[in-house]
């Protein structure tokens, strides 16, 4: 599903399809967050220096994890709250984004539908007089099941044949033609994706650039009129990003997913714990794991080379680059499902898109939907608390370094998650009276027998929303697992794969937000209780084998 912002800050786009048809909703939403009762009721705020508006007040039953009611603060529109929380001692939930918070509010299950999905990848000139100019572009459509390519000459004559019966050429006269009719069957299509290898650093900036340098009005692109990085200007727009482009998770064309495949296949390949990737480039990834490399000019065998003037020198191998490019980045996503993993971790959390990729964003959305209280807004600017992390083994001052034969390894299935389980560790949870839930947070991070001891206390009458969380994750990813063994087709089998790891993925974030100083979920104390209850069950694992003579 696609969960995007409207241009006024007040609306909410959300499309989906079903029978492969598209549907989408324009929904008002209320932007807001959370003070305290007794907080003095602000009767203004200025976002501006020339605009003064009012605020909005509602009273329920929220709390904060200490039992203090609060009350909703309304603001006109999205882009205000910034100023606004600014109003008050205070504020809860303040830095939650707009989409994540309707989501967590209006969204209560997301349909499963095969995405749209336009792989697509540009070249541009590299020097000379049509230097940073697109040259061809090339697209896949996974509803078309076609390739596309698109491509301009500065002196195209009748006599020019180009292409093949594989894919549909279009060839123009100048790159405007050529960008015209490249966003035109955008909108035509309508694709719900695009995807492309660096996409977000490369091919999305020098596509707004190009478009504003040439008068053409961007915003077409999008099914909402809206695309970040662009400024209205008197003769048409300006792309405001520079060279830094957007950030991997960035959700630039308002109503389209925008995904950098690279970024998706690098999680994907760290997640399965194969060792850290030397480059990210397309060349050594296809060659790495599909065993392809890209096309190489027979004619121009330095690449720089290549880049300026095979386009119109060696233009039928140049027009077969582009084109292996995308052949490339379809194989890469069709063979790993990495945008499809994505879009699961989607359904599960029932969240915008780029709320998955962040251990910070995907917490947060969970904890939002699952917990009683409102999280008090974060502070980016606060001191970090430091506290004892990992075990650290030192062969050298245990004296266990050497050859040794006959050796065993055993591992903690989820180590972390199963110590807030054993702990009943949870915000909520911390006692000030000691109970059997204890921790003894200065563990030591070797074998050594003294401990001190700071110990801190969980309740033990009720199963904290952290616990509870990592259980019912478990259940249900064991669901899946189940399902993924019992898959008659590699399609059943990958759909359930990607289920379970998304799973697997969101309670493995868990951690990672509690000990992320100045987020809202974040908690020293909790994040301590578990690194040292961590190191405890190693330490008393490591002294019961000694005892047994391991």
């Amino acid at each position: 599903m696609i969960i995007s912002r409207c241009l006024d800050g007040k609306h909410i786009y959300k499309s989906w399809r079903e029978n492969n048809e598209k549907k989408f909703e324009l929904e008002r939403f209320r932007p807001y967050f959370y003070v305290k009762e007794n907080e003095k009721e602000q009767t203004t705020y200025s976002p501006s220096k020339y605009i003064k508006r009012e605020f909005e007040y509602e009273r329920g039953d929220w709390v904060n994890i200490d039992g203090e009611r609060l009350k909703k603060v309304y603001v006109e529109n999205s882009f205000d709250i910034f100023s606004a929380r600014k109003m008050f001692k205070q504020t809860y939930e303040a830095d939650v984004p707009y989409t994540f918070r309707y989501a967590v509010d209006s969204i209560s299950e997301m349909p499963e539908y095969n995405m749209r999905k336009w792989y697509w990848d540009m070249e541009w000139q590299q020097g000379g007089e049509h230097h940073n100019e697109i040259t061809t572009i090339v697209m896949y459509d996974n509803y078309d099941l076609e390739y596309t390519q698109w491509v301009w000459f500065p002196n195209i004559t009748e006599e020019t044949k180009l292409g093949s019966d594989e894919i549909n050429l279009h060839v123009f006269a100048n790159e405007k033609a050529m960008l015209e009719h490249f966003i035109t069957t955008m909108i035509v299509k309508d694709p719900d994706m695009l995807i492309a290898w660096f996409g977000h650093f490369a091919d999305i900036p020098k596509l707004l650039e190009r478009c504003c340098a040439l008068g053409i009005n961007p915003n077409r692109m999008s099914p909402i009129n809206r695309i970040d990085g662009l400024k209205k200007t008197k003769n048409g727009f300006k792309y405001t990003k520079g060279e830094k482009g957007f950030s991997p998770i960035e959700q630039p064309i308002g109503g389209r997913i925008t995904l950098s495949l690279d970024m998706a296949f690098e999680r994907q390949w760290n997640d399965s714990q194969r060792g850290t990737l030397p480059s990210l480039s397309l060349d050594y990834v296809s060659e790495s794991l599909l065993n392809k490399k890209k096309l190489v000019s027979e004619k121009f065998s330095d690449p720089n080379e290549f880049y300026r003037r095979a386009w119109l020198e060696d233009t039928e191998t140049y027009l077969q680059y582009a084109l292996k490019d995308v052949e490339l980045i379809v194989e890469i996503d069709e063979t790993n499902y990495c945008s499809e993993a994505i879009i699961a971790l989607q359904r599960l959390l029932k969240a915008p898109f780029d709320a998955c990729f962040y251990a910070s964003h995907m917490g947060s959305i969970y904890f939002m939907r699952n917990a009683y209280w409102k999280a008090p807004t974060g502070n980016k600017k606060e001191k970090k608390q430091p506290y004892q992390g990992a075990m650290i083994y030192d062969p050298l001052s245990e004296n266990t370094n050497g050859l040794h034969l006959n050796v065993a390894a055993f591992d903690f299935a989820g180590l972390y998650p199963s110590m807030m389980i054993a702990r009943n560790i949870s915000w909520e949870t911390i006692s000030d009276e000691p109970t059997d839930f204890a921790v003894n947070i200065l563990t030591p991070r070797d074998f050594s027998e003294s401990v001190a001891e700071d110990m801190v206390y969980f309740k033990t009458d009720k199963l904290g929303v952290l616990p509870r969380a990592v259980l019912e994750l478990k259940e249900l990813r064991n669901s899946y697992k189940k399902n993924m063994k019992n898959a008659e087709t590699e399609d059943e089998f990958r759909k359930w794969y990607n289920n379970q790891m998304a799973v697997k993925r969101l309670s493995a974030s868990f951690y990672g937000i509690i000990g992320y100083t100045g987020f809202s979920w974040a908690n020293p104390k909790l994040a301590a209780s578990i690194t040292a209850s961590a190191r405890e069950a190693i330490r008393l694992a490591a002294f019961k084998a000694k005892e047994m003579g391991i």
